[in-house]
């Protein structure tokens, strides 16, 4: 959303016009689900576009059109509470109902302004979310002081954010990485014969990254098409046998406790996992199906399997002096569970797999979370796609390097590790 149409909201004070702006803002922006959904879902075109409006309608009156009536039924006195209430409906939103949907948050933006995005460190992204309210409201009143005063405080913290980082920097230690970006098609992902023809190229690319003098190796979620506990399984062994020459960090799906399904992260050295992580905060409809929605199933085949188990540990994986956050995919838009991986982790590997969407505004969306994700806690981030943009952000949310959408290959990287 814009900067100017975020100042009409608080120029136009009426609820109509607040249910429209969100109406076409979520509309506009999540309409590449539909690829997910139509294309690898099999779900039929008008079908998807009735429960997508529908969902637009829903996020629209809970974003927008909720706070507002709130504002406007009980402290239309104080405009300044206005942001406030918006911005506590954003917090809500991203874990009620279903887990939350903390997506296209406005302090997302934040990373787009110098010294500001630094901020935050100490400010996450829902100050910042209230930042670019309030900066709307008072251009909308033509309050000059008020917003150079708001401004005043958040550039301090900016500026204390980069003198603690710029520290921290001298206790780092560098480390080489090697980001493998697979570039299986999505349409061969979801076929097991189709995507195990991809086994020995992706194996080929690790031995690459391996003679290139990699500290560690990292691939996607998801990134081979057998699962761990597979052990007889010939590229499984491969995989393992190229994790006694230096480590390897791979998604990969397992079944565990009868037959139920994880994703999961593994950390392989000298031929075994020395550590894992289980994804905690599985994706509605896409990895479980919430209740009452189960009998969905019966009508969507694409999401008609068992539904994944969540994990539980909040914990970095550790070899040698890394020690590395792992959230997958979904899970890094939630402020708190990367917070909390975090606190004992050195640098962030963030594996996912955007094939789902290809190169639309969905894959791009996603990776801003990355440059949030970095500033809020510190640290490196690794983004290991699939399909792109496969990359290192660096404490500061800067991006240091991008592989190509869908080009398959090794990139290399001296990284810091910040405690």
């Amino acid at each position: 959303m814009s900067l100017p149409a975020i100042v009409s909201l608080f120029v136009i004070k009426e609820g109509y016009f607040w249910l429209f702006t969100g109406f076409v803002f979520f509309f506009m922006s999540l309409r590449c689900s539909g690829i997910a959904a139509i294309e690898f879902g099999g779900v039929h075109p008008l079908v998807f576009y009735v429960l997508y409006t529908l969902f637009v309608v829903f996020l629209s009156l809970y974003q927008f059109y909720a706070p507002f009536k709130l504002w406007e039924r009980f402290f239309r006195r104080h405009e300044w509470s206005l942001p406030l209430l918006y911005v506590f409906f954003e917090v809500l939103r991203s874990y009620f109902p279903f887990g939350g949907f903390p997506w296209l948050i406005i302090g997302s933006l934040s990373v787009y302004v110098p010294i500001i995005r630094d901020s935050l460190l100490y400010l996450n992204v829902y100050f910042q979310s209230l930042l670019i309210l309030l900066s709307a409201l008072f251009i909308a009143k033509r309050s000059l002081k008020p917003l150079f005063f708001l401004w005043v405080f958040f550039l301090s913290f900016g500026i204390l954010a980069i003198y603690k980082k710029e520290e921290s920097m001298q206790k780092a230690h560098r480390t080489k990485v090697a980001l493998v970006q697979t570039a299986v098609p999505q349409q061969d992902k979801l076929s097991r014969e189709a995507f195990a023809k991809y086994g020995d190229r992706i194996l080929d690319l690790i031995e690459e990254a391996v003679d290139k003098g990699a500290d560690i190796v990292v691939l996607p979620e998801s990134a081979l098409h057998f699962f761990y506990s597979e052990e007889d399984n010939d590229q499984n062994m491969r995989l393992r046998s190229l994790s006694f020459k230096t480590p390897i960090l791979v998604g990969l799906i397992d079944l565990r406790d009868g037959l139920r399904p994880y994703n999961s992260i593994y950390l392989l050295a000298n031929g075994t996992a020395v550590g894992h992580y289980d994804k905690i905060r599985l994706f509605p409809i896409g990895e479980y199906m919430p209740w009452p929605f189960g009998f969905l199933k019966e009508f969507f085949p694409a999401i008609a399997g068992i539904d994944y188990v969540p994990g539980n540990k909040k914990e970095p994986l550790e070899y040698g002096n890394m020690k590395i956050a792992t959230p997958i995919c979904f899970e890094v838009a939630y402020y708190d569970l990367v917070r909390d991986i975090s606190k004992g982790a050195n640098i962030i590997a963030v594996l996912t797999n955007d094939g789902w969407f290809k190169d639309s505004d969905c894959t791009h969306q996603h990776y801003l979370w990355a440059r949030v994700r970095a500033l809020e806690n510190g640290k490196y981030l690794l983004w290991v796609n699939n399909t792109g943009d496969t990359g290192v952000v660096d404490h500061r949310g800067r991006v240091i390097s991008k592989m190509p959408y869908m080009k398959r290959g090794v990139s290399l990287h001296e990284v810091w590790l910040i405690d």
